[in-house]
């Protein structure tokens, strides 16, 4: 699938959305949420108004076209991510945005194949309810017809749809239709529909010449959709044999000689029925025409002139991924050039995401500092944002946050910023952290009143948050007085980085909402448990009401709400016999090596599917991936954890018991099953921490086969993984 850009649209929408780094941007097939403002790469479902490079291609546009008031942009958005965990409400997702808007492929108003269709012949049977619900308004508004005519006609036309894609079948069905009518009108609506019947087929140049003649009829509706449909017949034979097997076009298997006809035909009827029925249908295939024809700085015209009108809904939102999929990423033949225009609103889209590309994996692709500066005549017309992408190069791309800094000089506080003066002041404050320049949290504080434009304010809020958390004052994200209000926000901070004081303040304040007190006390209790932390654990589990049940078909414990509740588990009387959780921690905070209790923890975590919550530590792999988060990226949430001590897991457990001579040889040997059934059956870690090697899960096993064979644990595992 090919990648998209992001935009601005009749909507803003957050969701999720996966593509790779050098597109657009890219299917659904998942994502991975990234809550930060320095995207230099694509950005999975991590979409912001803050125009990036690293935002999908469309939503830059569409919040382009926002500042030019083409649109209304309402409020969308999808508060969890697939995972079931919170999303801050800054991020955004196209793919979230489209089906709010009740998206599907866009429809030709009459008998012609999608506009939006990639390929010759899949899309022409998709417009035959709209075109059978016309045929039939016109039969009704002529009142040539005789009862009996019409009643045959709406038949037939009933017939035609039935039979889309089966021209044989179709041509038998109307083949006596036309001796059947009596008037004028009657047989030249026959006529039509014969046509129509042989466009649906294999060979649509057929239906050329009857449609050439009905385009003279005196029939009015006829002779317009005729007029309509010789062009779209012309643009089919055009385009046939241009598409392969899976959707793959090539430019030079278009014939040009029915595409300059298709042309004519298309402009032919838009001067004659400027305002007719397929007129919107018309001027979206004068598109894909030029598109076909490759001629990429006249697609480019008539895209900028669709884009020029004002728009709303799902219509607009088709138009932006037309206008991705066929416009602004120009692949033929294999090869991929940029685009061809002097519009600044399609330049500048394009331009954002050339910014994306590595020069030295994309050196003809890739946007250089020169080649940015020589387009400055094409944004004569809007200085202000030629200024911010020279800004958004030097900072993306030169990395060089002190030239970004020239370029965008503090604007005056006023009530209303557009998206680009937003963004212009954000990357702004950013390029000041990124210098250690004081005055950014106070900068970020001045920009919220005139933040009133959808999603602006969150923004803020997240860029608050991060900076925050950069400068180890999470104390004032969670200040009585904080402007950091998104519940997504504040649950991403106090599941990834709180220390205990700041835990225990927001799980003990009343004044704090429900929802995120219980997330304190959850997260609160798992660190003190994991932790070691015994006493504390036990000072504030009576905070779990008594009769509190772990969630039914909760998400990793903590999605969509904390599961306190298992907090309060009654122990487990099959096979390893365990007392409730309370009388662990209890035995544990007198006698923190206590062999059994030691395993009854490692009983609770496993039975109640801690191995994989998110809270847990970090292992090799996933410590690694945090070193590449560096600076520059800044994301919420990647800074160190601020709970001091240790933070354990079952494999820990186990692996302490084993080398604790002072624990019974029964003890010792249910820990070695266990620390070898962690890595059942695929041979990976599931119990968290670094994987240990299958030397040392061999001694293991070697160890209970021989030294504790009298064991009744040793019989129950056979082999090693």
């Amino acid at each position: 699938m090919m990648s998209k850009r992001v935009r601005a649209s009749a909507l803003l929408v957050l969701g999720l959305l996966a593509a790779s780094t050098q597109a657009h941007a890219s299917g659904d097939s998942g994502c991975d949420m990234q809550p930060g403002l320095r995207h230099r790469s694509y950005a999975s479902c991590s979409d912001l108004v803050l125009i990036s490079p690293g935002n999908d291609t469309r939503l830059n546009m569409l919040l382009l076209l926002a500042d030019r008031g083409r649109l209304q942009p309402a409020v969308t958005r999808k508060e969890t991510s697939d995972s079931g965990s919170p999303v801050p409400a800054a991020m955004l997702s196209w793919s979230a945005l489209s089906a709010a808007t009740g998206n599907d492929a866009v429809k030709a108003d009459d008998d012609g194949s999608a506009s939006s269709s990639p390929d010759s012949s899949s899309g022409r049977c998709v417009s035959n309810g709209v075109g059978a619900d016309r045929f039939r308004q016109a039969l009704q508004a002529d009142t040539g017809l005789g009862a009996d005519e019409r009643k045959l006609l709406v038949d037939a036309r009933a017939k035609v749809s039935a039979a889309c894609g089966d021209p044989g079948k179709t041509a038998t069905l109307l083949d006596s239709l036309p001796g059947k009518m009596q008037g004028a009108s009657g047989k030249a609506f026959a006529a039509y529909l014969m046509s129509a019947s042989v466009f649906y087929g294999p060979d649509p140049g057929s239906a050329r010449a009857a449609f050439e003649t009905l385009a003279g009829v005196r029939q009015p509706w006829v002779r317009e959709a005729a007029t309509y449909m010789l062009a779209r017949t012309d643009l089919n034979v055009a385009q046939l044999n241009a598409f392969g097997d899976y959707g793959n076009f090539d430019v030079a298997k278009v014939d040009q000689a029915a595409l300059a006809r298709a042309r004519s035909g298309m402009q032919r009827y838009l001067k004659a029925y400027p305002d007719g029925a397929y007129a919107v249908s018309a001027d979206g295939l004068m598109r894909r025409v030029e598109w076909l024809g490759g001629n990429d700085s006249a697609a480019a015209d008539v895209y900028g002139k669709a884009l020029a009108q004002r728009g709303n809904g799902a219509a607009f939102v088709d138009l932006l991924n037309e206008i991705d999929t066929r416009l602004l990423l120009t692949t033929q033949n294999g090869a991929t050039k940029p685009l061809a225009t002097r519009d600044p609103l399609l330049l500048a889209v394009d331009d954002l995401w050339r910014m994306r590309l590595d020069r030295k994996t994309d050196p003809k692709l890739a946007l250089s500092a020169d080649e940015l500066a020589a387009q400055q005549a094409a944004f004569s017309g809007d200085p202000a944002l030629f200024r911010y992408l020279q800004a958004v190069h030097a900072y993306h791309v030169q990395r060089q946050p002190a030239q970004a800094l020239k370029l965008l000089p503090a604007s005056a506080s006023r009530k209303d910023m557009g998206y680009v003066d937003f963004s212009a002041q954000l990357l702004r404050l950013m390029a000041m952290d990124d210098l250690g320049q004081p005055g950014v949290r106070e900068g970020l504080l001045k920009l919220l009143p005139a933040a009133t434009r959808p999603y602006q304010r969150q923004t803020l809020e997240l860029a608050l948050a991060i900076h925050d958390e950069r400068h180890q004052a999470l104390d004032k994200v969670f200040a009585a007085d904080s402007q950091v209000r998104d519940p997504a926000i504040r649950r991403i901070l106090l599941e990834n980085i709180a220390g205990p004081e700041l835990l225990q303040q927001q799980a003990a304040n009343d004044g704090t909402p429900l929802a995120e007190r219980n997330v304190a006390l959850f997260v609160l209790l798992y660190r003190n448990l994991i932790g070691g932390r015994y006493a504390e654990f036990n000072t504030w589990l009576p905070r779990v009401p008594v009769d509190a049940k772990p969630q039914a078909e909760s998400y990793q414990l903590l999605y969509p709400a904390p599961s306190l509740g298992v907090y309060r588990w009654t122990g487990n009387d099959k096979g390893y016999a365990c007392p409730a959780l309370s009388a662990i921690t209890t035995t544990l905070a007198r006698a923190p090596d206590d062999g059994h209790a030691s395993l009854c923890l490692g009983e609770f975590l496993r039975l109640n599917g801690f191995d994989h919550i998110p809270l847990a530590a970090p292992n090799k792999q996933e410590r690694e991936w945090r070193k590449t988060l560096s600076l520059s990226q800044q994301q919420l949430g990647t800074t160190p954890l601020l709970f001091p001590g240790g933070q354990g897991n079952r494999q820990a457990v186990y692996r302490r018991v084993m080398a604790d001579a002072n624990v019974s040889g029964d003890d010792r040997a249910y820990a070695l099953v266990r620390a070898i059934r962690c890595y059942a059956p695929s041979g990976n870690n599931d119990c968290g921490g670094d994987d240990v090697p299958t030397s040392e899960r061999k001694h293991w096993f070697t160890t209970l086969k021989t030294t504790y064979r009298t064991s009744h644990w040793a019989s129950s595992v056979d082999h090693y993984w």
